[in-house]
């Protein structure tokens, strides 16, 4: 489990199953628990978290990424002020934080999807997106550093980017996935293997698109969601370990 994992001055959270199921999807609560109950579970979780990272867990904030064209939404003081309870609808695909909201997270819960974190080493700024397969088909992972030059001119030189916890090539499908559909992103991290099963290598995708974006400070989780027992995966989860059934957090925030 990654914990006191730091972006410069960026704390970073990976909760795996630790803190348990890290949304209030129905799916992953017990057949008989209302929304209420969900949703009360679900914040007794950011709770916990935030008593052991050290934040208030009511401010915990989400994009809904209605867009998928690179949209952004600072977090700010005032925002936060009018959202005391955190998870607002924010329509954009990449929230933003400065060191001047301290104690306010932004993330995503996630499950074999990685999520990508760019900071600007020189103004303590964070812009975060989750990347599912689909999205980085749209090159999400370019977008979330381009959000941090279009909100705040960072240069390509002081952007560090650390990519959470995601699978790795054991996530496989059996025909090209319809998702894929930029050859020059998919050539090298979609492989066929003899009995025709497509490996996808997300991991080797995301890398691969931040290094064209000019980025050079990178640093990738080293978990695969799928084979380690300590975070949850739709994919193990669909080929029958159905205790990884749920959803890990990722995120980052900066501490008062």
């Amino acid at each position: 489990m990654v914990k006191n994992l730091m972006l410069g001055n960026a704390n970073l959270i990976e909760t795996g199953m630790l803190y348990g199921n890290m949304n209030t999807a129905k799916a992953f609560y017990p057949e008989d628990y209302t929304p209420e109950q969900r949703k009360e579970a679900f914040m007794n979780a950011r709770m916990k978290l935030g008593k052991d990272y050290g934040f208030d867990g009511h401010k915990f904030f989400m994009a809904d990424q209605k867009d998928q064209r690179g949209t952004w939404f600072e977090i700010d003081n005032d925002y936060v002020e009018a959202n005391p309870n955190g998870w607002s609808d924010i329509r954009q695909d990449i929230l933003v934080i400065t060191d001047k909201t301290p104690g306010v997270v932004i993330g995503h819960p996630v499950a074999d999807c990685p999520v990508v974190m760019a900071y600007d080493k020189k103004k303590n700024v964070v812009a975060i997106g989750h990347c599912s397969a689909e999205l980085v088909d749209k090159k999400m992972p370019m977008l979330v550093a381009d959000a941090l030059y279009n909100s705040y001119r960072t240069k390509d030189e002081d952007i560090a980017v650390y990519v959470s916890a995601c699978a790795g090539d054991s996530w496989t499908y059996d025909k090209y996935p319809a998702w894929a559909k930029d050859n020059k992103i998919w050539d090298e991290a979609i492989k066929e293997d003899a009995d025709g099963i497509f490996h996808i290598d997300l991991k080797s995708a995301v890398l691969k698109q931040l290094q064209e974006r000019n980025v050079e400070d990178i640093t990738m989780s080293p978990v695969d969601t799928i084979t380690d027992p300590n975070y949850y995966s739709n994919s193990a989860a669909f080929n029958g370990a159905q205790y990884k059934k749920g959803r890990n957090f990722a995120g980052t925030f900066f501490k008062k």
